[in-house]
């Protein structure tokens, strides 16, 4: 009997442990989190969760919560890099915070499992995680990019200064793309966050993407405006070719849709294992390759040396990635920031004009005129031409009886 009892407190303690999770704040950015109310709605016996409007109260790093659930704030259109809230509970009562501002605690009894935390949020508690979700990267980014534009004007107008700019405009460039790429392969989509609307609403967030938006543009046109600096001055974009971009882009871009559409080639045919793989990786190399090569011997042929051509190649694979990834960055904040407003705009603007008039009686824009009958029920627009109307009619049936 005595063991029975201990089995069952040991099996009530399993159960409590496996179910409470607690959680630490760790504030990735300032020293306090927003707790908002939750809004939770069952259907089919599954409890759904989604963010309330009204802020409750702030938590601070070091202070520890019960962790309940997770929710993603997609928006009308999920684009990547959803915004995760942790359904956290205080006296009783249920609260959202955003998820990657929790850890789970040390302070967690053996055997419970984490069910809060994705790896996106364990990610940015890393030493990476945490430089990306600081400010000063993209500072540094922004500062390299206006310093090429710097040295693009002042390389115009001093030769001194041209043959610093040679060497020094691709370094900043590299520096700054290598850092672009750095932040995306640790953070995803997530290292935009600086310039997200659920974290700093739709003006907060407009403005940072309007600057952003101009190094964008300036990132992506610079390897134009660096060719006359390293080409000369006599070098002329309207009859001569400059450094050699398209292949090597069009290789790049094609690569992934190649490898999709061979390995589904593949599958049909019935191949599989190494030696599936080993065709998949030949169709990449060669998707690659084609390009790559044409830009590597266009450059070359541009300055007439092999070593520089293929730096200038190298530099150029570099400037393509990093271009693809600020524009795609750029693209998704925009889309994030913009998508809810225009299909709001798009469901109004078919409300009124696709939505037939309304017709008879009653309710909208509906013109009432007045109408008069005569003598002989004739409808006229006015009192003074219904009266004419029955002094004519009058006259005749006086005529018919004379």
């Amino acid at each position: 009997m005595k063991k029975a009892i201990n089995l069952l407190m040991l099996l009530l303690l399993y159960v409590v442990a496996a179910s409470a999770q607690k959680y630490d704040v760790k504030c990735l950015r300032g020293d306090s989190v927003a707790v908002y109310d939750v809004v939770e709605t069952i259907r089919s016996e599954d409890t759904y969760y989604s963010k309330g409007e009204k802020l409750v109260f702030y938590l601070h790093d070091g202070d520890q919560v019960e962790g309940v659930d997770k929710f993603y704030d997609k928006g009308v259109i999920d684009t990547g890099g959803s915004i995760g809230y942790a359904v956290i509970q205080k006296d009783g009562k249920k609260y959202c915070t955003l998820s990657e501002n929790l850890v789970f605690s040390k302070d967690n009894p053996e055997g419970v499992e984490d069910k809060v935390l994705t790896k996106s949020d364990e990610v940015a508690h890393t030493i990476q995680g945490r430089i990306f979700n600081s400010i000063i990267p993209y500072i540094i980014i922004a500062l390299l990019f206006l310093g090429v534009m710097v040295l693009n004007i002042l390389a115009t107008r001093s030769k001194k200064i041209r043959s610093i700019a040679v060497m020094a405009i691709p370094a900043c460039i590299m520096v700054g793309t290598l850092l672009e790429i750095w932040a995306y392969s640790v953070l995803g989509t997530n290292c935009f966050w600086w310039c997200d609307k659920n974290r700093y609403g739709f003006f907060g967030s407009l403005l940072r993407i309007i600057p952003f938006g101009l190094i964008v543009f300036y990132q992506v046109m610079s390897i134009k405006f660096y060719e006359p600096v390293i080409l000369g001055e006599a070098f002329d974009s309207d009859v001569q070719d400059g450094i050699s971009v398209k292949p090597a882009l069009i290789s790049m871009l094609a690569a992934l849709p190649v490898v999709i559409v061979s390995a589904l080639i593949f599958e049909f045919l019935g191949l599989s294992g190494w030696v599936e793989s080993l065709l998949i990786l030949v169709s990449l190399l060669l998707a690659l390759g084609i390009g790559v090569f044409l830009s590597l011997k266009r450059n070359i042929e541009l300055m007439k040396s092999k070593k520089l051509g293929i730096l200038l190649t190298l530099f150029t694979i570099v400037y393509i990635l990093g271009c693809i990834v600020a524009v795609w960055g750029l693209i998704v904040v925009i889309f994030k920031l913009i998508i809810q407003i225009l299909i709001v705009g798009g469901i109004i603007c078919f409300v009124l004009y696709a939505m037939p008039e309304p017709k008879g009686g009653g309710g909208g824009n509906v013109t009432y005129r007045t109408v008069y009958y005569d003598e002989d029920n004739k409808a006229h627009d006015s009192a003074y031409a219904c009266d004419k109307a029955n002094e004519e009619i009058a006259k005749r049936e006086a005529g018919k009886h004379n």
